[in-house]
This record gives C-alpha cells, structure tokens and sequence, in this order.
C-alpha cells in the first residue's frame, strides 16, 4: 500500500481501528473501524482515504446506530497485523511506530479516533490522548515519536477509572499552538469542536 494509505491505517489502529486475525496460510488480514452513527460523515470520509484498500460500502448496525466498513484481506495489511498483535493477542505499539507515524494527517486522524479538548480557562488549554489499552512504556514511546516527529511536548499521566490506574498523554499547554497548527487542515468538520477554544470544558 502506499505509504499515506499505511500512515492513516496506523493511525486508525492507536484510535479506534482494529486488523482481523492473521490467516497462516495466506499471510492476510483486513483493516476493520467502526463509529457511531453521528461520525458517519467522517467515516465515509475515512473510507474515502483507504480506497486503495477495497473497502466495503458502509454498513449499519441498526441495533446500536452504527456503521462500519471493512477491507479487502491483504498481505499488507497481514504485515501490519504482525507489527501490532505480535503474539496475535491484545494490541501493542510497534518498536518502529515513529516511521509509521510521521505526517499531520496521521496525527489529526489518530486525535480525531481518540483525542479529547480540555478547556478550563485561557491558561488551561490541553489535547489528549485515550491510550488506555496502552502500558506505560508503550505510552512513553508515543510522547516520543511525537517530540521526534512533530516536536511536541507531551506527557504521559495516570488517571484511575473504576478503579484501576490507565495511562494517557497530555500536550503541554507549550506545544498546544503548534499542535492545532499540525491538525487543523486535516480535522474533518464532524470533529471540529475537538479543535474549538469556543465550546465547552473537556469535549471528546
């Protein structure tokens, strides 16, 4: 696959994206994401953006108000399914995640899966990432690739959710201007609030 297709499919998988199991015989798997119906819009634009991939048409789960589309089965994709499910369990960060995150459009599309506002005041102004199913060394390797990449400032903090401790990472109030300058030519108008100083306190 090109090398922007394997950026937003990557950063698909640090939000809410996912690759079906392996297939031994043939080396494949298929990129798999899914939103609820009121992202509809930005996942027809998502789809739009993997077109390389073979998508399906979007298709709806009545039930939950949901739509989702899947891909063609690939060994591309199969390579990355290797990368992050190495054991073909629970997902990981790749060791070499800052080459297959480098570009603003991979970063806008990882913050708009996962990515949450936090305003408070004019001097509380901060992004943030849920990367909750992620270990702490996993999240610190991510607050590098973005300093590296994109140099931002970025944290890694715990917070505590039905009692149990989770990591997310924080750009720092310093990098804050940079880091809507990064996203914004990419920020899909669904997601606009997420890049807003206008509406709201903490928005995800």
């Amino acid at each position: 696959m090109k090398a922007e297709v394997k950026e937003i499919v990557t950063a698909s998988l640090l939000g809410d994206g996912w690759l079906t199991e392996l297939k031994p015989r043939t080396g494949t798997a298929m990129y798999y994401v899914k939103y609820h119906g009121r992202s509809r819009d930005y996942l027809q634009w998502l789809h739009g953006q993997v077109r390389e991939l073979g998508p399906s048409e979007l298709k709806e789960v009545a039930r939950y108000g949901q739509y989702y589309f899947y891909t063609k089965a690939r060994t591309d994709i199969g390579e990355l399914r290797k990368l992050f499910y190495p054991n073909e369990g629970r997902k990981v960060i790749p060791r070499n995640i800052r080459e297959l995150l480098s570009t603003p459009k991979a970063l806008a599309i990882w913050y708009q899966d996962d990515g949450t506002l936090d305003k408070r005041s004019r001097d509380h102004w901060n992004a943030m990432f849920a990367t909750y199913c992620f270990g702490y060394e996993e999240c610190e390797l991510l607050a590098k690739t973005l300093k590296d990449n994109f140099d931002l400032a970025v944290s890694v903090c715990r917070c505590q959710m039905r009692g149990k401790m989770y990591y997310r990472l924080y750009v720092r109030s310093q990098s804050m201007n940079n880091f809507i300058r990064l996203v914004q030519p990419h920020i899909h108008p669904s997601f606009s609030y997420k890049i807003s100083l206008n509406n709201g306190q903490q928005q995800r």
